[in-house]
């Protein structure tokens, strides 16, 4: 069932066996799957059916000086479905090496191992519609996939291994169908979670609104936060006055450790052969999905030199420089400004680091008219086949990927960043429409994270020219200023709330219980520990199901002991 909130009764108060607060891809899948479980699950969501951007407005914020961060309202959404109704799609579960104990990673080491996250991996994927559990190219593609690079082989370099985009599945959409026919789930839409109520321990209640003066009360057993990484710690701090800054914050750990993955495009790799044959493009499974290739560090070579997780894709050529000579690029770059703000960004983003190359004047804009006009049948062919494959496709083409002429191609690289403490979140004294306090955001690579990626970068120089195969070109004297100017990847928000088995060391337990409230769990990618170079939203999925049979296995007791309790 879906309803409004805004057609309850002013100061209602609402009961469920267990209230999950987000109807992101989180909240939804965890209320699914407890279809069967005999929960009663009450499910707000913030925003409404359909997005409107008046929601946004109750997740702005402020981002500290210079901080690259972006603002906290993007890279989200206050609809039903949350940032799915957005994102892009891609899929790519952590390493084992992610979960480990690492040495040379300061508080690396998740409490659980990876063997208990992958199993839930095959499921979320079905959730996702990212067809089956295979990355790499053989599993994915078959044995006849060619490989990424011919002839490339490296100890150091992993080649073999492979994206999977879903449709992408906008949850609010997608799952919506199910939710309202859902005959344990009801779903409050315009039910927005203000505050936490745990004076001894245990939640006794939720405080939510519908709008400003239109409140009501959710009393449940157990909640769930499956909001994001922002809004998790803003909601476990704005809940508590007198524990040490929040809720789960025994330790200090509340709102700190905060990663989103180092996003950068450097260096150029240069084929040799330019034409040596090389995996660029989208390709398709026999399920029907698309996949991309990747290149990442080795697990030996993490190791030996101490290194965070990273990867490396084919990128194309610096759009906004009209000297790439492409049609399909200059026509990109011309309609740039009506490209969503989140993805406009990453353009604008490797366009101002590159400002110095270029000088904006009446030749600069004739330059790139000209290669449109010069490869008009080929932009036009792009145009047509976009529409087919993206606009009007059900599974859509993640997005452009162009073959270049010379055989050179920068590198598009998402790299692992420490957990540090002063990468945080907290609270402002500027608050919503509903009074609750605003987040305040501070990020910045830091020192071990530049080292790590300017070294991976020289080793994957190493491997190539070892190879014969390609020649990776970079000024080795400011690489490390380059690596510096990375921005953070707009949707990664990781590690406020994380994962440890003392409540010295983090925010919630392996069950993803928040230490000292027994009753209140976290679904988000808030409770990870470490980030490794995945997109995290695969391993939201696995863990919010991970916690569906927690869950599960928690009422069955708790069934089982009112049970004897009765009989006795």
């Amino acid at each position: 069932m879906i309803t409004d909130a805004l057609t309850l009764p002013p100061g209602a108060t609402l009961e469920a066996d267990l209230c999950i607060v987000g109807g992101g891809a989180a909240g939804v899948t965890l209320a699914l799957a407890l279809e069967g479980s005999g929960l009663s699950v009450l499910l707000l969501e913030g925003g409404g059916r359909k997005f409107d951007a008046a929601a946004q407005e109750g997740l702005k914020g402020e981002v500290a000086e210079g901080s690259p961060h972006t603002p906290p309202n993007m890279y989200r959404r206050r609809v039903l479905g949350g940032a799915t109704a957005i994102w892009g799609g891609r899929c790519v579960p952590l390493d084992p090496i992610d979960l480990e104990k690492r040495d040379w990673v300061p508080r690396s080491g998740w409490p659980i191992g990876w063997d208990e996250l992958a199993r839930h991996y095959p499921r979320a994927q079905e959730f996702l519609e990212a067809g089956a559990y295979a990355y790499t190219a053989r599993e994915a593609l078959g044995p006849d996939a060619p490989p990424v690079i011919e002839g490339f082989s490296d100890p150091d370099i992993i080649s073999d291994r492979l994206e999977r985009f879903s449709r992408p599945t906008h949850f609010g959409k997608a799952w919506s169908d199910r939710l309202a026919a859902s005959a344990s789930a009801r779903v409050l839409v315009n039910a927005q979670a203000l505050r936490l109520v745990a004076p001894d321990g245990p939640v006794q209640r939720l405080e939510g609104a519908s709008a400003p003066g239109r409140g009501f009360t959710v009393r449940a057993r157990r909640y769930v936060l499956a909001g994001g990484g922002l809004e998790v710690p803003r909601l476990l701090m704005a809940s508590d006055e007198t524990r040490r800054g929040g809720l789960g914050n025994e330790g200090g750990a509340l709102g700190r450790f905060y990663m989103c993955h180092a996003e950068n495009t450097l260096g150029l790799l240069r084929l040799t052969p330019a034409n040596r044959p090389v995996a660029l493009h989208f390709e398709t499974t026999d399920d029907g999905v698309y996949v991309r290739r990747k290149l990442s560090l080795s697990e030996s070579a993490q190791r030996r030199e101490g290194l965070l997780n990273t990867i490396f894709r084919l990128h194309y050529p610096l759009i906004a420089d009209p000297g790439h000579g492409s049609g399909v690029l200059s026509a990109m770059y011309l309609v740039k400004d009506v490209i969503l703000p989140e993805y406009r960004r990453k353009l604008a983003t490797v366009e101002i680091a590159n400002r110095g190359r270029m000088v904006r004047d009446a030749r600069f804009w004739m330059r790139h008219a000209g290669n449109v006009l010069r490869d008009a049948p080929g932009v036009l062919g792009f145009g047509q086949n976009w529409l087919r494959k993206r606009t009007l496709a059900s599974r859509k083409l993640p997005f452009v990927v162009i073959a270049s002429r010379e055989g050179a191609y920068p590198l598009d690289i998402n790299a692992e960043q420490i957990p540090d403490p002063d990468n945080r979140v907290t609270l402002t004294g500027a608050r919503d429409a509903h009074g609750v306090p605003q987040v305040k955001v501070d990020w910045r690579m830091r020192g071990q994270d530049v080292d790590s990626l300017a070294r991976g970068l020289r080793l994957a120089r190493d491997a190539f020219a070892r190879s014969g195969c390609a020649r990776l070109e970079f000024e080795d004297d400011t690489l490390e200023d380059a690596v510096r100017a990375s921005t953070p990847v707009g949707g990664h928000h990781i590690g406020t709330a994380r994962m440890a088995d003392s409540p010295g060391d983090g925010v919630v337990d392996r069950n993803c219980a928040v230490h000292g409230v027994p009753n209140l769990f976290v679904a988000s990618a808030a409770v990870f520990p470490t980030c490794g170079h995945a997109n995290p939203t695969l391993t939201i999925l696995a863990l919010a199901l991970r916690l569906a049979d927690h869950l599960k296995a928690t009422a069955a007791q708790d069934r089982a002991v009112g049970l004897a309790e009765a009989v006795s």
